[in-house]
């Protein structure tokens, strides 16, 4: 199997942002996690965009966590071996931003206290792509599309509890969709 670069680098750094995250006691503290890059739900972010980047990279808890390692590990595969590892961290960087977007959007209107925070606006776009990708590109496993449609109806399901933004969730699979629709496909060495 070859290796795969994009999905091991977001692997890697949302690994080390976690253990930040556990050395400096941010889990549950949304002071310290907005120390260290996470949206404040107020909807104020006194021009500081790089949180725009930081926040996808930060997480709640373990359990938040695992789930969108456990997120990352299926469905980034799924895209860089389609496209390739340029492709799969410009849409996941991409989505991720423009769900940072729409979340800070949200709250400008309907501010609250906290932070926002999490990979999965990013993971949604990859998922959307993926969608896209396994029928744009043959041949498709119809086992592999029905196992992305369930992903697909159970994130949006998930979506829906509380503390969950789907706001970031949609915007980042709309952006995912979008993305692998206008990709060229001219890199189809990466399939196997």
């Amino acid at each position: 199997m070859r290796a795969m670069a994009g999905t091991t680098f977001l692997l890697a750094t949302i690994a080390i942002a976690f253990a930040v995250e556990l050395a400096r006691g941010a889990l549950g503290n949304d002071t310290v996690l907005l120390s260290l890059g996470a949206l404040p739900d107020s909807g104020q972010l006194l021009g500081q965009y790089w949180r725009f980047l930081s926040f996808g990279f930060l997480h709640a808890d373990l359990c938040h966590f695992l789930f969108n390692v456990a997120f990352l590990l299926w469905v980034c595969p799924v895209v860089e071996r389609r496209v390739g590892p340029i492709v799969l961290l410009s849409v996941f960087f991409a989505a991720s931003v423009l769900s940072g977007v729409a979340i800070l959007l949200k709250h400008v209107v309907v501010p609250a206290a906290g932070t926002s925070l999490g990979a999965s606006g990013g993971l949604f776009g990859l998922l959307g792509a993926a969608l896209v990708l396994v029928y744009r590109i043959p041949p498709a496993n119809p086992r592999l599309r029905r196992g992305l449609w369930l992903t697909l109806l159970g994130g949006i399901a998930f979506s829906v509890l509380p503390g969950v933004s789907m706001a970031g969730h949609v915007t980042g699979l709309l952006v995912g969709v979008l993305a692998a629709l206008l990709v060229r496909l001219h890199v189809t060495s990466y399939l196997t």
